[in-house]
């Protein structure tokens, strides 16, 4: 029950992916002095770097717990009723962020570049993510330990997120200077309660048991006590906070005995060996970052790659794969494929680093244009027979939705982030606030045919409201048109929208009759 629900889901939220490599990509090429006007290039590398940490992995991470709750056979027909709450509200988050983004609307922040108040977005869809974990362990008998981890921790979360990621009062303006050694460190603990989750879903040995408490409680404390210390009395100094960077080295013996206790193999759970193997370089390669020396040669330039960048790169997003794969099967060549060229993007990086800091005589921007090269072999990794999968079984009102998506889904977003140059290059006006609205309508109106394409029961339903959204707007641009107000354009725009309603009452209409007829 739970796979056939949150598959749409999964396939929907792959979208934000595919949308945080394509703006990564852009901004690859920006550096190179391409499309440098389309878009600001700060705005370009906020929503890359926001939708890598707010878009798919978190969204992906989140289904955790009720993949386990599925494996135990206590989830329900109301915890995934909620849980689906949880995920719309969370899609409506980002959709804000990326228009909040695009308009200018940034904190100037390395992490965290969106609105302070999108959080509230958050912590409501964080109520329904609690309501959706108490609904599933109500059927525990006796609730296991990692449903007590779980539940204190959507407890907090949404607490702590409103409250460290306050303008005034928080932690993450405190860390824009500095080494900032215990936010790492908090950051790690929380990926770990993630990653002890993700060894327990794909551990087939039924008596798996967490051993050496310590090595996570020991961290645990120097965190709390480090938040404690920067509310309530002041900075950190280097030494404290290289102390505290030192404290994550406790989670390698933690993980190498997790992954022995739960009888893990790398063939059968390459996903997840990546991703813990990418977590625990990124350890070490922080912590030996931390050295007064090697820290000035690393951090002379702003391009050399650090822990955190493998950390969310790689280590974050075989997380999120390895814990859907019990609902979308990943193939081991996919995978490896796309860990390569993270890799890859990630040497080349740390190459034009050094070469920026003068340490190795060679041309960056030879070094940036292999970062664009592999960038773009990443997302032909994450494409890659989606064409293929998609035309399977296709009827004819799926093949209408897949059309309204590409004409409508995809050409909105391009007229979102490129609007101005493409109405410049046809000499016609543009005025860019009320414009970019207008074509997130038109993004939106894609986006409706994407979800009857995904959402196979809704499809009818998608198409019918799209029926109706296009009459509307078909009639509209064409008075604007008759009248004066809009040019040419207003009139292609009403015989698109026309055309479409005509292949839906001519030729997709009767199907959606016959499935009402079939189903009684």
């Amino acid at each position: 029950m739970l796979k056939e629900r949150l598959v749409p889901y999964v396939k929907f939220s792959y979208l934000f992916l595919v949308m945080a490599a394509f703006f990564g990509l852009l901004y690859a090429l920006q550096l190179l002095g391409f499309g440098i006007d389309l878009i600001r290039p700060d705005l370009t590398r906020s929503l890359h770097i926001s939708l890598m940490l707010y878009g798919f992995i978190p969204l992906m991470m989140s289904l955790l717990p009720f993949a386990l709750f599925d494996k135990d056979g206590v989830i329900n027909e109301k915890a995934i009723a909620s849980l689906e709450r949880f995920l719309w509200l969370w899609t409506i988050f980002l959709v804000f962020m990326i228009f909040s983004i695009l308009a200018g609307a940034t904190r100037g922040l390395p992490f965290y570049d969106f609105a302070y108040e999108l959080n509230f977005l958050l912590a409501m869809a964080g109520i329904f993510y609690i309501t959706a974990i108490f609904k599933s362990i109500a059927h525990y008998e006796k609730k296991p330990l990692w449903v007590q981890v779980s539940l204190v921790a959507v407890i907090v979360s949404p607490i702590a997120l409103l409250v460290l990621m306050h303008p005034k009062y928080g932690q993450v303006e405190k860390m824009l200077m500095g080494p900032h050694g215990d936010n790492t460190l908090g950051m790690s603990f929380a990926l770990v309660v993630i990653y002890y989750l993700a060894v327990k879903l794909a551990s087939p040995n039924p008596a798996f048991k967490t051993r050496w408490h310590l090595l996570w409680i020991v961290p645990l404390a120097g965190y709390i006590g480090s938040v404690l210390y920067r509310s309530f009395i002041g900075s950190l100094s280097y030494d404290a906070e290289w102390f505290l960077q030192y404290l994550t080295l406790f989670y390698i013996p933690l993980f190498v005995v997790w992954w022995k206790d739960a009888k893990l193999s790398i063939k059968k759970h390459l996903t997840l060996f990546i991703s813990m193997a990418a977590f625990l370089f990124a350890d070490a390669e922080g912590n030996i970052l931390f050295i007064p020396h090697l820290r000035a040669l690393f951090h002379r330039n702003d391009l050399v790659v650090g822990h955190a960048h493998v950390a969310v790169g790689i280590g974050l997003l075989f997380l999120a794969l390895s814990i859907i794969e019990p609902f979308v099967k990943i193939s081991i060549k996919r995978a490896l494929y796309l860990t390569m060229t993270l890799c890859m993007m990630a040497l080349v990086l740390s190459i034009s680093g050094f070469a920026q800091a003068g340490f190795l005589p060679m041309h960056i921007e030879t070094m940036w244009a292999l970062r664009a090269l592999f960038g773009l072999f990443f997302i032909v990794g994450l494409l890659y027979r989606l064409p293929v999968h998609f035309l399977r079984r296709m009827r004819s009102v799926d093949w209408y939705n897949m059309a309204g998506f590409l004409s409508d889904g995809i050409s909105g977003f391009v007229l979102v982030l490129f609007g101005g140059w493409l109405y410049s290059f046809i000499a016609q006006d543009y005025a860019p606030g009320y414009q970019q609205v207008v074509f997130g309508f038109v993004m939106g109106v894609g986006c409706m045919h994407l979800l009857g394409l995904l959402f196979f029961r809704y499809a009818h339903a998608m198409a019918q409201a799209t029926v109706i959204v296009r009459t509307l707007t078909a009639a509209g641009f064409f008075a604007l048109y008759k009248v004066g107000v809009l040019g040419w354009i207003a009139l292609v725009i009403a015989l698109v929208d026309f055309f479409f309603v005509l292949v839906y009452l001519f030729k997709v209409k009767d199907q959606a009759r016959l499935c009402r007829v079939e189903a009684v």
